[in-house]
């Protein structure tokens, strides 16, 4: 393979891998998970400037669906509030106070059938715009290069192999996109599945309740 072909088949990897990497961005910011890397898109304004989140806070994560966020300076609360909510709206927020000071605690919002299904759709529209833009890549490079390689007269071998390289390539872009679909889609029917669990113990618990005599309808038998 001529260093021509070598050049092309790396600039064709840079940018679906660019393309791989936004869905998985994506697939990040639709949080089913509390996961740091969703607040980048945080902006929080201060005096008319724009800063991120870490500029302007410590975020801890303590347990799987939780954000901490302990601003640097409390008389900023506000401002991050709104930065967070314009990124992520969904959250849940709750003002807490500790030893350490005041605080915003977010809490991810649960997986109900109705949000399964949004970010089910979410997640395929993605992952579809996504293929498609990698398409287009190897359909733009496979077009340029036989015209190139034509052109210098390279052995239909040589061209056949060039090409080979590119649909390899491709191949291999697509099944690491296959594979960001399949594991955002497992955490989404996980967290529906937990809902639903967590749903039918409040139900069970409440249906084992009188509340007219404030009491359990079944008390454990004496020995």
């Amino acid at each position: 393979m001529n260093n021509y072909v070598i050049t092309e088949i790396d600039s064709a990897q840079k940018k679906m891998s660019a393309y791989i990497s936004l869905l998985s961005y994506r697939y990040m910011n639709l949080c089913v998970k509390a996961e740091l890397g969703a607040l980048m898109p945080v902006n929080v304004y201060l005096g008319g400037e724009s800063y991120n989140i870490e500029d302007v806070a410590n975020v801890y994560s303590p347990d799987e669906f939780q954000f901490s966020v302990y601003p640097k300076n409390e008389n900023n609360q506000q401002e991050i509030i709104q930065g967070i909510y314009e990124a992520h709206p969904e959250f849940k927020m709750e003002r807490k106070t500790s030893a350490g000071g005041s605080y915003i605690l977010y809490t991810m919002p649960e997986v109900d059938e109705s949000r399964h299904d949004f970010l089910q759709n979410a997640i395929k529209g993605l992952y579809e715009e996504c293929c498609a833009r990698i398409e287009a890549i190897r359909v733009e490079f496979k077009e340029h290069m036989l015209e190139d390689l034509t052109k210098v007269g390279t052995s239909k071998e040589e061209t056949d192999e060039a090409l080979q390289a590119l649909d390899d390539l491709h191949e291999r872009s697509q099944k690491m996109a296959d594979h960001q679909l399949e594991q955002k889609q497992a955490e989404i029917d996980e967290a529906l599945a937990r809902y639903e669990l967590s749903k039918t113990i409040k139900q069970n618990k409440e249906s084992d309740f009188d509340y007219s005599k404030g009491m359990r309808l079944y008390q454990p038998e004496s020995e």
